[in-house]
C-alpha cells in the first residue's frame, strides 16, 4: 500500500508530494516546485529511497526545483506529456514574470502518453497516466488504483478547477478532461491537488460548482 506526505513549497505554496511504498520506503516525488535542498534533506532524514521525480505539468511552481533535486538524488525526471515542452523549455521566462530566481530549461528523461501504466521499480503498484489538457496542453494526472490516490496537479481542486486563462489554456478542454477522464474514477478516490486541500472524486462530482455550473 502507498502512503503520501504533502510538503507545500515555494512562493505559491504548491503541494509537492512524496508517494511512499510503506513496505520498503521506495518513493516517487511529484512536482517539486521549489526548495530542492529542503526536500532532499527530508528524504535523507526519513531514509526514503527515491526512484524518480514525476511532473504533472510545466508551470514553474510545479517543476522549478526538479532539476536541482534530481541532481541531488541522482534520479530521473519523468513526465508530463510532451505537449508541455514549451513550458519546460521556458522556465527562465516564467521565473522573470514573477520576479523569481532564474531557472534553466528542463528536459525530462521521458515524456508520458495518455493511458500509460508505468511500472517503477520498488513501488507497490503501477501508476496510470491520464492526459488532462486545459490548464496546460501537456498536463497529466497520476492515478494509483489500488491505493485510491489521484495526483490531480492543477486540473481538479477541492471545490474548484484549474485556471485556464494562461497562454495555451482552454476552459472547455479543461472541463471536458475532468468530466470524461477523472469523474469516471471511483467515488472514494482521494484527490490530491497541486494547491490547497484534499477531496474525493465523489465529493467533486456532486458538489463542485465549476463542474456542475458549466453543464447546467
Amino acid at each position: 500500500m502507498l502512503k503520501y506526505i504533502t510538503i507545500p513549497v515555494g512562493a505559491f505554496q504548491e503541494n509537492c508530494r512524496f508517494i511512499i511504498n510503506e513496505d520498503n520506503l521506495c518513493t516517487l516525488i511529484c512536482d517539486p516546485g521549489d526548495n530542492a535542498r529542503e526536500l532532499y534533506m527530508l528524504t535523507e532524514k526519513y531514509g526514503l529511497k527515491v526512484k524518480a521525480i514525476i511532473l504533472t505539468h510545466g508551470h514553474l511552481d510545479h517543476c522549478g526545483g526538479a532539476a536541482d533535486l534530481a541532481a541531488l538524488l541522482n534520479v530521473p525526471v519523468l513526465g508530463p506529456h510532451k505537449a508541455d515542452e514549451y513550458w519546460l523549455h521556458n522556465l527562465s521566462m516564467q521565473a522573470s514574470m514573477f520576479g523569481l530566481d532564474d531557472r534553466p530549461p528542463l528536459t525530462p528523461s521521458r515524456y508520458f502518453n495518455d493511458g500509460e501504466k508505468v511500472e517503477i521499480e520498488g513501488m507497490a503498484e503501477p501508476m496510470l497516466v491520464i492526459h488532462c489538457p486545459g490548464h496546460t496542453p501537456g498536463q497529466v494526472c497520476y492515478y494509483f488504483r489500488e491505493s485510491g490516490l489521484l495526483l490531480s496537479g492543477d486540473v481538479l481542486f477541492a471545490g474548484s478547477v484549474g485556471r485556464s486563462d494562461f497562454p495555451q489554456g482552454d476552459p472547455e478542454q479543461l472541463i471536458s478532461s475532468i468530466r470524461t477522464k477523472l469523474l469516471i474514477l471511483p467515488d472514494d478516490t482521494k484527490v490530491l491537488p497541486g494547491h490547497g486541500g484534499e477531496s474525493t472524486i465523489g465529493d467533486e462530482r456532486e458538489g463542485n460548482p465549476y463542474i456542475n455550473g458549466y453543464f447546467s
